[in-house]
């Protein structure tokens, strides 16, 4: 075959050459398919990630939320327990103390 020099190609070897080129072709439009279906994917596979991100900060945000709350009612209850306890001991001081 010479490729250099097209004239001295017969035809039945251009052909075979077309043959050839075409095929490459078409191979290669072939693995540019399977490349793009395998981007498709790993894009929709980074798309569910992105999402299950999001759902995993926004329960994350629910919890500290949660967790404040539960802070701060019980830095109330302690508050309240001790105040209770406070009025018991001096009731009954008092109490002790108008007795005897």
């Amino acid at each position: 075959m010479h490729l250099r020099d097209p004239s001295r190609i017969r035809s039945s070897e251009c052909g075979d050459v077309m043959e050839d080129r075409l095929t490459r072709v078409e191979l290669k439009i072939d693995r540019l398919s399977e490349t793009m279906i395998s981007l498709a994917r790993a894009e929709e596979q980074i798309s569910t990630v992105f999402k299950r991100q999001s759902a995993i900060d926004d329960k994350i945000t629910a919890i500290e939320s949660k967790i404040d709350t539960m802070a701060i009612n019980a830095v109330s209850g302690r508050f309240a327990e001790r105040l209770f306890w406070i009025v018991v001991v001096a009731g009954i001081t008092t109490w002790f103390n108008t007795m005897g």
